[in-house]
């Protein structure tokens, strides 16, 4: 079943970039999903050990009662990045 408008579902994924020995996990790409389970079957395969990516995370965005986005982070596992743009 679709996520409602107001629901998005987002799957970001991990991989080492550097030289080895100074390697650092690096986002490969936001992934929107048509559901939280298409959502979650990605983070699960990463978990598993399925793929060469190092970390996986799920988040959804919304929008909350008053008008305002929201964004929760659902699940992450392994080694992540936090990117500022």
């Amino acid at each position: 079943m679709p996520a409602p408008e107001t629901e998005a579902y987002v799957f970001q994924s991990y991989r080492l970039k550097g030289e080895p020995g100074a390697q650092y996990p690096w986002p490969t790409g936001l992934v929107h999903c048509q559901s939280r389970q298409e959502a979650m079957m990605r983070f699960y395969q990463v978990r598993s050990g399925l793929t060469d990516d190092v970390g996986a995370s799920v988040f959804r965005f919304s929008v909350g009662d008053d008008g305002a986005p929201l964004t929760e982070t659902l699940e992450e596992v392994g080694q992540v990045a936090v990117v500022q743009a």
